[in-house]
Order: C-alpha cells, then sequence, then structure tokens
C-alpha cells in the first residue's frame, strides 16, 4: 500500500518525535550514571578510601609498663617482673587434646587446665592466642622451646607480672592489683580504653588503689593489617606508650619490717611518725596476708581461710 506525501511527512515527524525522546531519556540516564560515578570516585573518595582502611588495618592498644613503688631508700616494694607463659593458636593445630598431651609430657597441667583451655578455644576465634598456662619456670619454657617441630601452633613467650617482694610486711599499705571487673568498670568515671583490654590489671587496694592513674601509664598502639577473616597479616607500625610513674613512699622498709615482725599475730596496727616532718616510717597491721595471692585471682580455699579468720 503506498502512502501519500502527507502521510509520509507525518510518519517521519513520528519517529524523529520519538527519536528524540528515547535519545534524551538514554542522555538522562548516562548523565546521572556519569553524575553518581564522579559523586563517588572524587567527591566522595576520601570517605570510601578511609571506610577500606579501617576494614584492612585495625589499630590494638598495647598495654603499658606499670610504674614501681619503693620506700624512702629506694628499696623495692612493688615490682614487674619477667612472666613466662605458653600459649596456642587453634587454626594452627590440628587435634588440640592430643597437642596437650604433648605437652603435658614437657610441663605440669592438671585436668582444670586443659578443661579451660577446651572452653575458652571454643569460645574464641580460631586465630586468636589462648594462653595455656602461664608463670612457667625457665626449665619450663625451655623444654618447650626445644619441642617446638612437634608443637605446631604453640609457643612460650615472655610477659610481665606485678610481685609484691615483701608480701604480708607492706600488704596493707601498698595494696595489690587484679584484673578489671564488671564491678570496677561501674564506680569509676575513668574513661581509659586501657580498662577494656581483656585481664588488665589495676590497683584494688592500698597505694596501688590510690595512685592507679599516674601509675598505670599511657598506652601505645600497634597497627596491623587483616585479612577478611580478620587474621593478622602483618604488623605496620609500632609507637610504645608511656610507662606509669614510679612512687616513692616516706616508709623505711626496715622499721616496716621490725614493726609487722613484733606484732606477730597479735590484732592490732601500729603508725610510726615522723614527729618533725609528719612522714609514715611504719605503717603496720595484723593479722595480715600475701598480696601476690590475688594478683592471678586467688584460690578458694586461700579466700576462705582470709575470710573466716577471727583473729
Amino acid at each position: 500500500m503506498n502512502l501519500s506525501e502527507k502521510d509520509n511527512v507525518i510518519s517521519m515527524r513520528n519517529i524523529n518525535r520519538r527519536t528524540l525522546v528515547l535519545g534524551a531519556v538514554q542522555i538522562s540516564v548516562l548523565g546521572a550514571l556519569g553524575w553518581r560515578i564522579h559523586d563517588l570516585q572524587i567527591r566522595q573518595a576520601e570517605k570510601f578510601r578511609l571506610l577500606a582502611d579501617e576494614n584492612r588495618i585495625n589499630t590494638r592498644l598495647l598495654p603499658p609498663k606499670r610504674g614501681v613503688i619503693t620506700d624512702r631508700n629506694g628499696r623495692l616494694l612493688a615490682e614487674n617482673i619477667q612472666n613466662y607463659r605458653v600459649v596456642m593458636v587453634r587454626e594452627e593445630i590440628g587435634d588440640i587434646e592430643e597437642a596437650l598431651a604433648r605437652l603435658r609430657q614437657l610441663i605440669s597441667l592438671d585436668v582444670a587446665d586443659i578443661e579451660r583451655v577446651l572452653g575458652e578455644v571454643q569460645r574464641h576465634s580460631a586465630f586468636v592466642p589462648v594462653t595455656i598456662k602461664d608463670q612457667l619456670t625457665w626449665e619450663e619454657v625451655s623444654r618447650v622451646a626445644a619441642n617446638a617441630p612437634v608443637l605446631s601452633g604453640i609457643w612460650a613467650e615472655a610477659g610481665a607480672s606485678r610481685y609484691y617482694p615483701l608480701g604480708p610486711e607492706t600488704a596493707h599499705v601498698v595494696g595489690y592489683v587484679g584484673p578489671v571487673s564488671d564491678y570496677d568498670l561501674s564506680r569509676i568515671d575513668d574513661q581509659d580504653p586501657l580498662l577494656q583490654i581483656p585481664k588488665f590489671q589495676i590497683g584494688k587496694t592500698g597505694i596501688e588503689a590510690k595512685l592507679e592513674k599516674i601509675m598505670r601509664g599511657r598506652a601505645g598502639t600497634r597497627q596491623i593489617e587483616v585479612n577478611a577473616q580478620g587474621r593478622v597479616m602483618r604488623e605496620l607500625e609500632r609507637r610504645e606508650g608511656q610507662a606509669g610513674a614510679d612512687i616513692q613512699l616516706s616508709l623505711d622498709l626496715g622499721l616496716q619490717s621490725f614493726t609487722q615482725a613484733r606484732l606477730g599475730q597479735e590484732s592490732a596496727a601500729v603508725v610510726v611518725m615522723d614527729v618533725n616532718s609528719g612522714d609514715l616510717l611504719a605503717v603496720a597491721s595484723s593479722p595480715s596476708f600475701d598480696p601476690n595471692k590475688f594478683i592471678r585471682g586467688i584460690s578458694i580455699p586461700d579466700w576462705r581461710s582470709l575470710n573466716e579468720d577471727r583473729a
């Protein structure tokens, strides 16, 4: 069927109009895509780069060295000693129970230790180190290191632990440290991120508690690169923290020891003061206790004997 010239003109006009509309729509879509790409790649590039870095790079806190406590003559009342421990990573071990059985031939591990470790490895990610036992002797550390080829995923490392060389003689004055508890977090107004570190220790009683903030120091930081599963790939940067301040007391250790010894097991307390300067030379109380037992958690029998002591 042949169309007239007029019909041809009308048909061409319709086609051209549709083409223009379709072209306009396409240009609008391409323009919107182009603007979005520009917005993502240029205007918001810094934002997404930071988000990607946060997923790839983690910053972890490094606990600082706690300040020591000395008497008026510089003799140590509270110090930090090297603490050897053995740790394991589950993902590097095949049969955990078999690995612990091999380790048990090298160091002393009781049933409670093994049950605790098996419980902890199930609660944590496979790549998170779990402490099997601490306070190892040098002989035990040497045996673990010498048998490293057959202890894949288990190794010994060094840390620091609080120690009170005078024990009961200065317990009531110096006090002791212990792990941060929920109760501690509820009663103190302190936003220090160090308090969120698992098993981080703070002063519980005595000078350790009274001067906690200045003896604690400031945390360092460690930047590490992790993969999509959160496993550490490498260390990028390390900044050591600021050690806590050392504290020198007015106590005279010789006089303190003499005073505590004279009290014996009597239920009494003694304060010796220099009347000229006001310095406290000895502050003794009896009966006393060994603060070293509280650092890693006191045993039930020891706690019961202290709590039920009527002296």
